[in-house]
């Protein structure tokens, strides 16, 4: 019986395999429009609005002369599990000629010789124009493999209710950029004490609030180990620095949120996640990015952002967003044609365009002067772009929160000392993820 069952299974598989092979590439797509122009084909998740904006400038850029012989099709496809789709299309030779994808996505396919590498069209030349952190996704052994389109980071929120409940803030006062320059602490210590002042459990009516709650994954651990200036992954990419002194110090300060009873212990399994929490009133201050904004917004919530209280480095934050690529399967011409769209994506006059437009945040450096934010919650964000880390890059990021996430949860609940938790993160990491990193 059993026999069965596992033959159903890998023949259910394989249909959905085949099935996103016939997705993945549909023979009746012409090599040429009706004009004879050249189809280039570029897979992207945009949503409605950013897809407006995109149609918009692959418009003027097959206006320009030199892009006479080219048209650029524009294929969406979900977000989720486009590294599937993407993968399967390579392994059956019907990926398209570019794509948007997810900025721990391009190491990966760089460290597997799928795509093109952009120095040799001069990318080097002009790289100074994009923010150091997000664009250091796309650099591999050396080179560049692709160009940030999108970026973000998180800040920290704040519940106005909640505050104003604690006497912080005045009763009838609107969220202000100069607000928010003043109510968060500059270090973990000051955030402790604030956090302390808001939380309130055990004999409350309405239930216990507490000053803080965190998502304990590597990436949202990223803003308070940036601050302490922890390098997960040495510089050279062969070895696993996270047990480093600062390490140490950063794990341990994330420990004292859950000790000294400030924290949600929204990390456990089956709590109120954070943004449920807040939006609830429950949670007084929380880690999260612009994609909360609206949603916040929308549910009538009294919020406010500031930026990230620092440790011994000062304020920090992560990087998120998105990389587009060329694969390397495609025509020298298509190549250097694709690349010359991707750096006009991105340029700065379009750069402009997408972030008034879509209040987003821009990637090129020269744009920021005429991107005027006058939203104070953008405002913020634009702020704290200025002060991100690199993340760490590795073959597979995925793998490397599934080794860390576990251990330091260990920690949160006593059961491991920071210091073994980080040996045992470092000798999984250097065994499972660095033995075949790049020389």
């Amino acid at each position: 019986m059993q026999i069965k069952k596992d033959k159903i299974y890998m023949t259910l598989a394989l249909l959905a395999y085949l099935a996103l092979v016939i997705w993945a590439w549909s023979p009746s797509v012409p090599e040429f429009t009706a004009d004879g122009r050249k189809i280039i084909t570029f897979w992207h998740s945009y949503n409605d609005s950013e897809e407006k904006v995109l149609t918009e400038i692959i418009d003027k850029w097959e206006a320009l002369p030199e892009n006479a012989s080219y048209t650029i099709r524009a294929v969406r496809i979900p977000f989720s599990g486009h590294q599937t789709k993407i993968r399967t299309a390579l392994t059956v030779g019907k990926a398209p000629a570019m794509a948007r994808v997810d900025w721990s996505f391009v190491y990966e396919l760089a460290t597997k010789n799928a795509l093109v590498s952009l120095n040799d069209y001069g990318f080097d030349k002009i790289k100074d124009d994009y923010l150091q952190a997000p664009l250091n996704s796309c650099l591999v052994n050396g080179k560049y493999y692709g160009v940030p389109d999108q970026s973000n980071c998180v800040v920290m929120f704040y519940n106005r209710k909640l505050f104003k409940e604690a006497g912080l803030i005045p009763e009838k006062s609107q969220f202000t950029y100069e607000e928010a320059k003043n109510i968060m602490p500059k270090t973990w210590d000051g955030f402790k004490k604030l956090a302390k002042s808001l939380t309130k459990t055990g004999s409350s009516t309405d239930g216990d609030v507490y000053g803080y709650a965190m998502t304990n994954t590597l990436w949202w651990s990223l803003p308070i180990l940036n601050t302490y200036g922890v390098s997960v992954i040495s510089p050279d990419g062969k070895k696993c620095t996270y047990d480093s002194p600062e390490g140490i110090a950063a794990v341990n300060m994330l420990k004292s949120f859950v000790t000294e009873g400030i924290e949600a212990s929204a990390w456990r399994s089956g709590a109120t996640p954070t943004d449920t929490g807040f939006v609830n009133n429950k949670y007084a201050m929380i880690l999260s990015g612009p994609w909360n904004l609206q949603q916040f917004r929308n549910s009538r919530l009294d919020f406010g952002v500031a930026l990230i209280p620092g440790g011994s480095e000062g304020t920090s934050s992560n990087i998120g967003g998105t990389d587009v690529v060329i694969f390397n399967h495609v025509p020298a011409d298509v190549a250097e044609a694709s690349y010359r769209f991707f750096v006009f994506l991105t340029n700065k006059d379009n750069q402009v365009l997408w972030c008034k437009k879509l209040d987003q945040l821009p990637v090129n450096v020269n744009a920021h002067a005429e991107v005027n934010f006058e939203d104070p919650y953008l405002k913020i964000f634009n702020e704290q772009m200025g002060y991100t880390k690199p993340n760490p890059l590795v073959k597979d990021f995925a793998l490397l929160e599934d080794i860390i996430n576990p251990e330091i949860e260990t920690v949160f609940s006593n059961q491991k000392t920071t210091e073994n938790a980080l040996k045992s993160i470092r000798e999984r990491v250097e065994a499972e993820l660095l033995t075949e990193m790049l020389p």
